[in-house]
């Protein structure tokens, strides 16, 4: 299916009628009808093209503009629930060290400048006092490659199990260090797992063997054929792609694949850091959106609906259209995550891990809770451009990190952030009224 005409403009106020509420709509024509999104509430009705336009500017309709304003005094008022910081997760940095060399990697060889393997007393030391008073929590083992430390965490885990309170677990891992024996350890623990594999080609290109010369994907690929159906037995797994600008040609094709030669779940990832030269431009992200519209289309085209949804973030985002969800955040970093180091240092996150300006704490001095606060409320503030912004009760702000490399200062919104979210939320928008009218089954699993 191809967009017959996207009407995909900064809302306007319409005008014209009395009321006290501000109303702000954001607009979308495609093929399959003219729709509206209640910004406010984030509700999504199917309208005549007149209130499309009506949002638009490209009409100027008294009865149009009432009946906007009748519309939006049907829809719910969300409830502004008071936002405080709670960490209920967090990543262990078990190995500070990784047995490849990947090109984008934001963590220099895998060691962020400080190699090391996790204690399982520093490990355990953290969950103690982060989980503490908590009726559940969640680890992830991270890495460099955590499995390069796999005795220290089965030890986590098992003392994990002794606590009064109900911890899950999950790993990031490269796939390379992946048994039998250690997977079945996996699914009795109950893992959950994301699998770094870009894709047949880019994993090729992008990671790298410690020689720099030769590259993982035969590996990979091997061991995702030869343990297929214990990772689908895991209680979740997905594959993790990394895009960069310097291999956008092979994307489109890579994805393809990916999604046809499996049942995974695939989650597409863009770094874009400027520590790594990597910065994306506006051309770049055009192509990537771009390249997003043309594998959508060919999984519209062919009625492959559930093929399509293992885009795991095209399917959260339709989830979250769906549920009409607000208050949301494109991220939990210091509001609901942290991740500790090797030395047992609290980072904002696992990009930040071993940067000292973005240290929270650590399993010695305690957990500092200023710092939080500041991250809580640029979460919860008013600010530009998030106030005039269609996409607000989904993102509250965008990814500390790539705002921090971009400009030095993670509060300063980069906008290359806004304009691939932009790209993510539109095309999510056109695949749900296109499963509203022919899947919605799939939309309430």
């Amino acid at each position: 299916m191809t967009t017959d005409r996207n009407l995909d403009r900064q809302p306007v106020i319409p005008t014209g009628a009395s009321h006290p509420a501000v109303v702000e709509w954001r607009a979308f024509s495609f093929a399959t009808g003219h729709f509206l999104l209640h910004i406010p509430s984030s509700h999504v009705l199917e309208v005549p093209e007149i209130l499309a336009l009506e949002v638009t500017g490209e009409a100027h309709d008294p009865a149009a503009a009432a009946e906007l304003l009748r519309l939006a005094s049907t829809l719910p008022r969300p409830q502004v629930a008071a936002v405080k910081a709670d960490i209920r997760a967090i990543s262990l940095n078990m190995a500070q060290g990784c047995n490849l060399r990947c090109t984008y990697c934001f963590a220099g060889e895998g060691d962020y400048g400080a190699k090391g393997m996790m204690s399982f007393a520093t490990a355990t030391a953290a969950i103690a006092l982060l989980a503490k008073d908590k009726p559940n929590f969640h680890v992830v083992f991270f890495g460099g490659e955590p499995m390069l430390n796999f005795s220290v965490m089965e030890q986590v885990v098992d003392w994990c199990e002794k606590q009064p309170l109900d911890i899950s677990f999950s790993i990031t891992t490269n796939g390379t260090l992946l048994t039998a024996d250690k997977l079945a350890w996996f699914k009795a623990k109950k893992f959950g797992m994301n699998l770094s594999y870009d894709g047949k080609g880019l994993q090729a290109r992008q990671r790298l063997n410690p020689d720099k010369a030769s590259n993982s994907e035969a590996l990979v690929e091997r061991k995702l054929a030869l343990f297929a159906e214990q990772l689908t037995q895991l209680r979740e797994f997905r594959l993790r792609a990394t895009v960069t600008r310097g291999n956008l040609d092979l994307l489109e094709e890579s994805l393809l694949h990916t999604l046809s030669a499996n049942n995974f779940k695939v989650l597409v990832a863009q770094q874009a850091t400027e520590v790594k030269g990597l910065k994306f431009s506006k051309e770049d992200i055009d192509a990537v959106g771009a390249i997003l519209r043309r594998v959508i289309d060919r999984c519209l085209d062919s009625g492959d609906y559930e093929r399509l949804l293992r885009l795991d973030h095209l399917k959260q985002i339709l989830r979250t259209i769906h549920r009409g969800k607000t208050g949301g955040m494109a991220c939990g970093a210091g509001v609901h995550y942290l991740t500790v180091s090797v030395g047992g240092g609290f980072y904002l996150c696992h990009r930040f891990n071993e940067d000292e300006s973005e240290r929270f704490g650590g399993v010695e001095e305690g957990l500092n809770t200023a710092k939080l606060d500041e991250i809580v409320a640029f979460r919860t503030a008013k600010k530009a451009p998030c106030d005039t912004c269609w996409m607000r009760e989904w993102c509250a702000g965008g990814c500390f990190h790539e705002h921090k490399t971009a400009s030095g200062d993670k509060f300063s919104i980069d906008p290359r952030f806004c304009q691939m979210q932009d790209r993510e939320f539109s095309e999510a928008m056109r695949v749900y009224t296109v499963l509203l009218q022919r899947a919605p089954h799939l939309l309430e699993a």
